[in-house]
């Protein structure tokens, strides 16, 4: 006998009648014959994250590079320090070439490169944004109806913790450092075990959302006869109290069951420590969990660091940090390059292709978790010795679903990096047409990374 459940009487079942979203997990009895869709029609959800890196990948004073392909198009050569991504090539396209246009404004070392890519706009000073990151509005598109909006985690091992996600420029995201607390986040007492028969509503949850639905409602009465400052960032915390109220709503739903997702066992701490080897190890464990947190349907957004733009990583035996050797490190005359400054991108462009195989390994429909994704991976800078806010390395990884036409080298021969953000966030899903202010202000994506399915 033919099953009456549809994805859609789900959603009904699981609603109750309340007006929340509930995303539902990847379960072959919705899927097409291909796997590569819902039964319905309904394509698989794309993930969205940003990988950052801090101080870009090794460029030479007479204009070489270890990683730009000599080739155009499909089919680029590995450079390398794009080994580390050899296993994944095919998924993953490279952008050179691309700049930040400051329109007179200095440029900020560490902060000027990522703060443009993110916002569209050069920044004023240091430590703040002129305007939101776009991870934002990726997940104000596509992050509701799962339990957290959005995940931000930092692996670097930092003496503060790092996070470039911020809805207002001056107010970042709290990040998590360590596996365990990643862990918790995700799998911790409020997790839910979509596998598991035993599940009744938590009555303090239900207490909590009853509360915040309250305080809600006085939302346009507070806002009224405040300074425009004071607006903001009360419209800030509104904001957040809705997307509380959503990861509660998710919260009380029972789940329907998951095969995919495989509850963890929780990590062992991490040795404190920022040499390179350290923080990829780091960065291995928390992909991991990042990973079946995705694929439990936790999140559909994250933003990970693997290091600040001043990177504090050294290599085992080394007396210098990263930071100083890119600084200090005279170019080798035969190489004509910095061979210490190359070997280290090359260890931290590991931390990435560890990263994005861990996304790989987990099958989803008639592909991987990766396939259902896109990953933008970019850096703070071009040629770090000088700071350069020219040819930054970015990355787009992952096929988003089919919308991607990955495994190409883009030149950008000059243009702004708000390019390669708008056609980000148009591949993510978010309805952009343009982004970006000033000289960097843009409505032309990128037309030969967009498949059929933008």
């Amino acid at each position: 006998m033919k099953s009456r459940l549809t994805r859609r009487s789900v959603l009904r079942g699981l609603m109750g009648g309340a007006a929340v979203s509930v995303g539902l997990p990847v379960l072959d009895m919705f899927l097409n014959g291909n796997g590569t869709a819902y039964a319905s029609g309904a394509p698989l959800p794309t993930r969205f994250g940003t990988y950052f890196w801090g101080l870009g990948l090794t460029d030479t004073p007479a204009g070489g590079t270890r990683w730009v392909p000599g080739k155009v198009g499909a089919g680029y050569e590995i450079m390398p320090e794009l080994e580390p991504l050899a296993a994944v090539k095919d998924k993953v396209s490279v952008f050179s070439g691309f700049r930040v246009i400051g329109d007179g404004r200095a440029n900020l070392v560490h902060w000027s490169g990522h703060a443009s890519i993110l916002s569209g706009i050069a920044p004023a000073s240091a430590s703040r944004f002129d305007g939101p990151s776009f991870d934002t509005k990726v997940a104000d598109a596509i992050g509701t109806g799962t339990r957290f909006k959005s995940l931000d985690v930092d692996a670097s091992i930092s003496r503060q913790p790092v996070s470039y996600s911020t809805r207002t420029g001056s107010t970042f995201a709290s990040p998590d450092v360590t596996p365990l607390a990643l862990y918790t986040r995700l799998f911790g007492p409020d997790f839910q075990d979509p596998n598991s028969d035993n599940w009744k509503p938590d009555p303090s949850i239900m207490l909590r959302q009853s509360v915040l639905s309250a305080v809600t409602e006085e939302r346009k009465a507070l806002m009224k006869g405040l300074a425009k400052d004071d607006q903001i960032k009360l419209d800030q915390y509104f904001s957040s109290v809705r997307d509380m109220e959503n990861q509660l709503a998710v919260q009380l739903q029972k789940p329907e069951k998951c095969e995919a997702c495989v509850v963890p066992s929780a990590p062992r701490e991490m040795q404190r420590g920022a040499s390179v080897e350290l923080v990829n190890e780091n960065t291995r464990t928390m992909a991991k969990l990042l990973a079946m947190g995705l694929a439990c349907n936790q999140s559909r957004v994250f933003t990970f660091v693997h290091t600040s733009g001043a990177s504090e990583t050294y290599m085992a035996g080394q007396s210098k940090i990263y930071h100083q050797i890119t600084h200090d490190e005279p170019t080798d005359a035969k190489l004509g390059y910095q061979p210490e400054t190359s070997r280290l991108a090359g260890l931290v462009m590991q931390g990435l292709g560890t990263f994005l195989t861990e996304l790989d390994a987990i099958k989803e429909g008639d592909g991987t978790l990766l396939d259902n994704s896109l990953v933008m991976a970019f850096s703070d800078t071009g040629y770090a010795k000088i700071h350069a806010i020219e040819n930054i390395p970015i990355f787009f990884a992952g096929r988003a679903g089919g919308r991607h036409k990955a495994g190409q080298h883009i030149a950008g021969h000059g243009d702004s990096v708000t390019r390669v953000s708008l056609t980000a966030m148009q591949l993510a899903g978010a309805s952009v047409g343009e982004f970006g202010s000033g000289s960097m202000k843009t409505s032309n994506p990128i037309n030969e990374v967009l498949g059929a399915r933008t």
